[in-house]
């Protein structure tokens, strides 16, 4: 008996490679993290069949069973935003159902994930500053009276 090695492990020499690889391939797509469409992050996990959830801003939504974003979803959502004419919503959706890829005509922007900002750190001696009670500053000592204009009587 042969070792037991990655997800289809478990599978040994039964199914065929190809089986076997499709199988690993849905898996991991499926357990991974996705973006989340609402914040951006890479958070989404499956929640049940077809339904999932961003663990960061708690948004669920409808997708697909093994991936949250489908093809036909693609397609429909292009289609809301007024992107297709009716002849080629049409020739896509024909073509989706013999099983063709489908061809994006409005590339996606790619959106870098956000991260969290790290606290920007204060010097120690801003800090103590800060910390430090306002006190009243008190008047300078007069030492030397500034001569005036004046005469001065001697009387």
């Amino acid at each position: 008996m042969g070792k037991k090695i990655g997800l289809a492990g478990g599978f040994s020499a039964r199914y065929g490679t190809i089986t076997r690889r499709q199988y690993v391939e849905i898996v991991t797509g499926l357990r991974g993290k996705h973006e989340c469409p609402r914040c951006m992050f890479r958070t989404v996990k499956r929640w049940s069949v077809g339904v999932w959830h961003c663990r960061k801003c708690g948004y669920k939504f409808a997708g697909g069973a093994y991936t949250p974003r489908t093809k036909l979803g693609e397609i429909a959502a292009r289609a809301t935003r007024g992107l297709m004419s009716p002849s080629t919503l049409s020739t896509e959706l024909d073509s989706l159902r013999a099983g063709a890829k489908v061809a994006v005509t409005v590339a996606p922007q790619i959106k870098k994930t956000r991260t969290r900002r790290k606290k920007a750190v204060v010097p120690e001696a801003e800090k103590k500053a800060e910390e430090a009670p306002a006190e009243d500053p008190q008047p300078a000592p007069i030492t030397e009276a500034e001569p005036t204009n004046q005469p001065i009587d001697d009387a």
